[in-house]
């Protein structure tokens, strides 16, 4: 479970490439890289059918690895926006670093590729709220605390999880670029690392689902829905 997230998206990827190939585009793999918000979802289908059959060895079930509470809803949404600015801080902040120590100078994140009307729009309005739920189940509702039961050690687990959780951020989409697909790994590190130790405070994954959907949402509207605006 651990890397299966990167493992689906270039199986996810390679599927949107054979389609290209199959119409004749002459670079089907570099085709399909802003496809990531629509192809996306096989992703994320992939990963919550293993922890569907994850969670059903253990005698639990997906939404377990939630820990919703109902009371607590309006409070973890308020407390989902309030995670939303410390983690733009140490998104930008992590690609800024990661820009100085690869290339002497600060690189402005990238947020993807336009898409076509409809596309984009599924990108932005089903997409993220499907990734971010998603990738939260796996990395902290279901890797972490599995983690620290079977190495009996918070900061292992929470080392592996975050620099896992980075290492995916290299595979979405996909290169065959190594300094971008190690500027991608460097600059997801803080973020990572600073969302696996709030879950580790909360123990519950809507606020962190919250920050995580909005902020995804937005950089699709500045990558894919701005564009058609302009």
């Amino acid at each position: 479970m651990l890397f299966a997230r990167a493992a689906f998206a270039v199986a996810a990827q390679g599927i949107v490439a054979l389609v290209y190939a199959t119409r004749g585009s002459a670079t089907p793999w570099r085709d399909a890289e802003a496809w990531l918000p629509v192809y996306g979802t096989l992703i994320d289908a992939g990963c919550l059918c293993m922890l569907w059959w994850l969670t059903r060895r253990e005698g639990i079930t997906l939404a377990d690895l939630v820990g919703f509470d109902r009371r607590r809803v309006l409070r973890d949404v308020l407390l989902g926006l309030a995670l939303i600015p410390p983690g733009l801080v140490l998104i930008f902040g992590g690609v800024a670093i990661s820009g100085f120590l690869m290339h002497g100078g600060v690189d402005l994140p990238q947020y993807g590729q336009p898409l076509p009307l409809i596309p984009a729009l599924y990108a932005l309005l089903v997409w993220p709220l499907i990734w971010g739920l998603t990738e939260q189940m796996t990395y902290n509702g279901y890797l972490l605390p599995r983690f620290q039961v079977l190495s009996g050690s918070t900061a292992l687990a929470v080392a592996v999880v975050a620099l896992v959780w980075a290492f995916q951020h290299a595979f979405m989409p996909l290169t065959f670029d190594l300094d971008y697909m190690i500027h991608r790994f460097v600059s997801s590190v803080p973020n990572a690392l600073f969302m696996v130790l709030v879950y580790l405070r909360l123990r519950r994954l809507l606020p962190l689902v919250v920050a995580h959907w909005l902020m995804d949402g937005a950089s699709v509207f500045a990558g894919s829905i701005l564009p058609l605006l302009a």
